[in-house]
């Protein structure tokens, strides 16, 4: 569906037009022939515009209900272009994608004494690392072994043998008591 038939469905269903004049409006649009450009987003949604991407046309997404205008925002299409579009859907900034410079440096030789310098340079750093891990990797497992808590000691026993010997107590207290009021 094209913006014209988009705008003319509108005007249809508002009652502005009526349907005489649509035979006239595909008979234009079936004698012109509308060249599209289409494009993929990084996204990969699919856009296209009338003619060539140009500032100042409609910028549509394609959808499967039909086109509908872009979002206000910068898209990126597959091929870097930035493409700038208000919130009306109009193209109001293009930007192609800038072209870079190829440097070529020259190689380093990497032979064997470059290699061992780097190794020797690199070494003590690597064994002060390796120490480092190893002395974690020791604070880890004594706290993983170790007890959640302290040990919860109960002193049920000596407790036990206390009352047990106050109630032995009142018990002698009570016979003594008995044997004297008995003698009397």
């Amino acid at each position: 569906m094209t913006a014209q038939e988009a705008l003319y469905k509108i005007r249809v269903m508002l009652g502005v037009e009526n349907e005489v004049e649509k035979t006239s409006l595909e008979t234009e649009t079936d004698s012109e022939e509308v060249k599209l450009a289409e494009a993929t987003l990084v996204d990969g949604t699919v856009v296209k515009t009338e003619g060539e991407f140009e500032v100042g046309k409609q910028l549509f997404v394609v959808t499967e209900e039909g086109d509908i205008p872009a979002p206000e925002g910068l898209h990126e299409t597959t091929e870097g272009i930035i493409v700038g579009v208000d919130e009306a859907g109009i193209i109001v900034s293009i930007e192609e994608p800038a072209e870079e410079e190829v440097v070529v440096e020259e190689k380093e030789n990497f032979n064997d004494d470059l290699v061992n310098q780097i190794v020797g340079a690199l070494s003590p750093k690597l064994e002060d690392l390796q120490n480092q891990i190893n002395s974690i990797k020791g604070e880890f497992h004594e706290f993983r072994d170790g007890p959640a808590t302290e040990r919860i000691r109960t002193n049920l026993n000596a407790m036990n043998k206390a009352e047990q010997n106050i109630h032995d107590a009142r018990m002698a207290t009570i016979l003594e008591m008995r044997k004297q009021s008995i003698g009397k």
